[in-house]
């Protein structure tokens, strides 16, 4: 049997070259997209990342400043302090520092029993807002004769106007050696009296001892006027 060849027909031509035009623009299009083709219909929610962002490429000419708070460009002048920033970045300063009010550190004997014992304080002014401030440096000395270790539980109380700031701390001490330990505190208040009282309690005296250890607290008080 003889096969007969036809050559395809111009139709036939016609439609091979168009879909191989077809395939060929949609492979054009997946890579090379048109300019101004794509706007925000076409991007999903969250598909821009910060990843994508070029850095430096948005500055306050780009973005919505009125939404931002813009970094603080300059600093306050001499005896100025600055209490914020406005949105462009300029700092708000006082012309003047702020108040305050303090003591000279002092050193009291806290007994193992009874009340705290009062260690510095001063007096605010009325009608302000104060920040106050205390580092009480607590001191235990052991008896004369005091073998082993003995633990010693020391509690101080910043007071600033009606507001109250307790702190705990144990110390121990090994022998006749003095151990010392600090109890930063701070605290916010309104006008009345800034101060620092302590009280001590032994935790345990150790094997053999009879006798509870010396504890004193060096501290002072500052407050500083925050309105």
């Amino acid at each position: 049997m003889r096969f007969l060849r036809r050559r395809p027909s111009p139709a036939i031509v016609i439609s091979c070259v168009a879909l191989f035009m077809s395939l060929g623009g949609v492979g054009y299009a997946a890579t090379q997209l048109p300019q101004n083709s794509v706007g925000s219909y076409q991007l999903r929610n969250g598909a821009v990342t910060y990843k994508k962002i070029q850095p430096g490429a948005v500055g306050n000419v780009r973005a919505n400043v009125r939404q931002l708070q813009e970094r603080i460009w300059k600093v306050c002048g001499q005896n100025q302090v600055m209490f914020g920033a406005n949105q462009n970045g300029d700092p708000k300063c006082f012309n003047n520092m702020p108040p305050v009010i303090g003591t000279t550190s002092n050193t009291a004997t806290v007994p193992t029993t009874g009340a705290a014992t009062a260690i510095a304080s001063a007096n605010l002014g009325t009608g302000n807002n104060y920040l106050g401030l205390a580092n009480p440096t607590v001191t235990v000395t052991p008896a004369k004769g005091t073998t082993g270790t003995q633990v010693t539980s020391v509690s101080c109380t910043l007071t600033v106007g009606g507001n109250t700031s307790p702190r705990t701390i144990t110390v121990a001490t090994n022998g006749t050696d003095a151990a010392s330990a600090a109890l930063p505190l701070q605290l916010t208040g309104t006008a009345g009296t800034v101060a620092v009282s302590c009280s001590s309690k032994p935790e345990d005296l150790g094997t053999g001892n009879t006798v509870a250890p010396t504890v004193s607290v060096t501290s002072a008080v500052d407050a500083i006027q925050t309105a």
